[in-house]
Formats: C-alpha cells, structure tokens, sequence
C-alpha cells in the first residue's frame, strides 16, 4: 500500500480565498474533502469533493462515501442526525468525517476515527481556523489539525 494524504476541511461559510490556500499548502495532497458549510457555487470548490452543510443553498449530497484501499470513508455536515455511536458504527467506516460544530475533534469508537476538522473561519474552541490532514502509510494513520 502507498502514501495517502487527505485533507478535509469544513465552515468556510463563503471564503474561496482560504479554500484556495489550503489546496496551495497542500498540492500534495491525494483527496480534498469538505464538510460543507462552504456556501459557495460549486465551481469556486476548487477540487473539493463536498456534502452538503446547513448554510448551503447548492445542490450537494447530503453525504458521501469513498472507497479506498483502507476501508470507507464516510462523510457529512453532522446537522441531520443525532451522531450516536450506533449511527456512527452503522455506516461501517474507518473514517467518519462530519463538520457543523466548528470544533476539531479526533476520537476512536471501536474500529472507527471519528473526525471533526473544525472551522476554517469561525472556531467555536477559542483557537484559529482549522482544518484536518489525515496520512495513511504502512497500515498506520496519522491525523494533524493545521492553524490556517
């Protein structure tokens, strides 16, 4: 297995100019994702591959899962269901990916990572916009949240 980096980011609620400096200090990157709340048309995205957040008026999926050489990664906004560990579990993923609360988070139910990469621009945890890298290398994760 090879090298992955994604990159996953959340509530930019409108600014391309941010989305555009992620990709830039990331054009290394394999998968961008984000988990909505961007506000924007889908030809400002800027290669990312979104769902659809409770201030988007676009028409995005609601959620997605991607199929990769590690397991599922499943993702959405994280403002349409209760995210019990039940419902967490059911969508049998390694990775479970929501945004919404604009606070980063990083915990482990059973086999799964569940990850929030927090606001890009408007924390709700007292630090700076965030967002998420996550490695994958030789079986084994490694997960960073990046101050913008």
């Amino acid at each position: 297995m090879g090298k992955i980096k994604i990159v996953v980011v959340s509530d930019n609620h409108g600014d391309v100019e941010i989305l555009r400096k992620v990709r830039q200090l990331n054009n290394d990157a394999d998968m961008f994702l984000h988990c909505g709340d961007s506000c924007l048309p889908p030809e400002l995205i800027d290669g990312f591959s979104q769902v659809k957040g409770n201030c988007d008026y676009f028409d995005y999926p609601k959620s997605k899962t991607i199929k990769t050489e590690f397991g599922k990664i499943y993702f959405e906004h994280g403002h349409l269901h209760s995210l019990s560990d039940a419902y967490i579990l059911s969508k049998d993923a390694v990775l479970f990916i929501t945004g919404h609360t604009h606070i980063k988070k990083h915990l482990i139910i059973s086999h799964c990572h569940v990850l929030n990469p927090g606001s890009l621009t408007r924390p709700r945890d007292g630090n700076n916009g965030t967002y998420l890298v996550i490695e994958y290398n030789d079986c084994n994760f490694n997960f960073y949240f990046r101050n913008i």
